[in-house]
C-alpha cells in the first residue's frame, strides 16, 4: 500500500466500500463468533474495496472476520488517512466519522428516527448514490466469479488470493474494453 501512494494519484473521485463473502460455518465456537454477521445471518468474511471513478479497483484490503466493522477495517488499514485532498472520497454511512480523518468526503444524510428527510436532503443522498453506483457495479463485477458469491469451502488464507485474483481479473477486462 506505501507503493500505491507514492505514484502520482490519477483519480479525482474515489469510493469506498465493504463487501462480504460467505464462508463454511467453524467447528469451533470462538471461530463461529468471530465469522458470524449478524447483518448477513451467516458466517461471512470481509473486504473493503478502494474504487476510482472508472470502476478500476486501486486496494483491496487483507480478509477479516465480519465482525469487524468496515470503519474500524478501513481506518487500520488507512485508507483515508493517505488520500490527497484533492481527491473526493465517497462512502456510505458506514464510514461515519471519516470525514474527521478526509475533509473532501461525501456521505449520504441517515434518515431521523420518526421524521422524513427533507427536500434537499433527499436531493444530496441521491447525486451521492449516483456516483456510489460504480463502486456497487465493481462488487456485482466480483461476485460474478462464483468464489466471491458462494460459500468458501477452503482454508482461510486462500480467500484473500482469491479476491486478488479476481479483483485483478476485473482491471484487466475494463483495460480491454
Amino acid at each position: 500500500m506505501e507503493e500505491f501512494f507514492k505514484f502520482d494519484f490519477e483519480a479525482k473521485e474515489v469510493m469506498l466500500e465493504g463487501v462480504e463473502r460467505p464462508t463454511i460455518r467453524s467447528q469451533k465456537k470462538k471461530t463461529q463468533n468471530k465469522n458470524y454477521s449478524g447483518k448477513k445471518k451467516r458466517p461471512t468474511r470481509k473486504n473493503i474495496i478502494l474504487a476510482d471513478n472508472k470502476k478500476k479497483m486501486l486496494i483491496i484490503s487483507p480478509t477479516k472476520h465480519s465482525r469487524v466493522h468496515d470503519k474500524k477495517m478501513s481506518d487500520k488499514n488507512i485508507f483515508a488517512f493517505r488520500l490527497p485532498e484533492i481527491v473526493s472520497l465517497f462512502v456510505d454511512t458506514g464510514f461515519q466519522g471519516i470525514q474527521k480523518q478526509h475533509e473532501n468526503t461525501f456521505m449520504p444524510i441517515k434518515k431521523p428516527r420518526g421524521r422524513d428527510l427533507t427536500v434537499d436532503e433527499s436531493w444530496w443522498n441521491r447525486a451521492v448514490s449516483s456516483v456510489r453506483v460504480k463502486i456497487e457495479h465493481v462488487i456485482c463485477s466480483l461476485k460474478r466469479f462464483n468464489t466471491l458469491s458462494h460459500i468458501f469451502r477452503n482454508k482461510n488464507g486462500l480467500d484473500d488470493k482469491f479476491i486478488n485474483i479476481c479483483g485483478g481479473i476485473h482491471n484487466l477486462e475494463l483495460q480491454l474494453q
